[in-house]
């Protein structure tokens, strides 16, 4: 399972590279919005997506307020670099532009998707990934993995190659279900990322350097 790191802080990133936990990154919905210009917000986008070197996935919804020339200003992001995803909402208004903007080459990831048809609908609409909330629907009904299996089986009998991506799971439970349900990766924030890593016997072990075991040996209760 590939993992998607959420932030827009490149220490982060760097961070979690380095230890190899890292394909791609998540902006945060408002990561453009302190931009001083559209074209400001491009310039940001650019610098960060060429330091990250990963797929760099960011909201085009803002973009969508400026009715008059919304399709450009969503071409120009998607246009920065060639890890750029743009995210779109996904509903029956935005289908006809995420199939616009997919069949002119652009890799558009569909968000706010809630059901396996959902799912469905936005892979053969063109998405390239598809964000299932499975933070939102685990907090509704527990039902996040079983969403995501839902839409694995209905792309893989549809032949779709479009991701399946479990939005913010709440821990490596919940994460481990969306894998074994059929997630391709999963987005998690770099807190979440470092309690995920947490496992209290190792702090202790590494805590209680005198009484290490010997090499190949685990300290187990009542060893001296």
């Amino acid at each position: 399972m590939k993992l998607f790191l959420a932030t827009d802080v490149l220490d982060d990133v760097q961070w979690a590279a380095a230890r190899g936990w890292c394909d791609g990154v998540l902006l945060p919905d408002d990561a453009l919005r302190s931009a001083a210009s559209p074209d400001a917000a491009v310039q940001w986008l650019e610098t960060f997506a060429r330091a990250a070197s990963f797929p760099v996935f960011v909201d085009g919804t803002d973009a969508l307020v400026a009715a008059d020339d919304a399709d450009e200003r969503l071409r120009a992001l998607a246009r920065t670099t060639d890890n750029v995803v743009l995210q779109l909402p996904f509903s029956e208004a935005n289908a006809v532009r995420l199939r616009t903007l997919s069949q002119a080459g652009v890799r558009v990831a569909a968000t706010f998707v809630g059901t396996a048809a959902q799912a469905l609908f936005a892979a053969k609409a063109g998405a390239t990934h598809v964000l299932i909330d499975v933070d939102r629907l685990d907090a509704m009904s527990g039902a996040g993995a079983d969403v995501i299996a839902g839409a694995r089986a209905l792309l893989d009998a549809a032949d779709l190659e479009a991701e399946l991506v479990a939005l913010f799971p709440s821990g490596s439970a919940s994460m481990a279900a969306c894998g074994a349900a059929g997630a391709d990766a999963a987005v998690v924030g770099t807190a979440s990322l470092r309690a995920m890593l947490a496992y209290p016997f190792t702090d202790q072990a590494l805590a209680e350097s005198a009484r290490r075991p010997a090499a190949g040996r685990r300290l187990r209760a009542g060893d001296a």
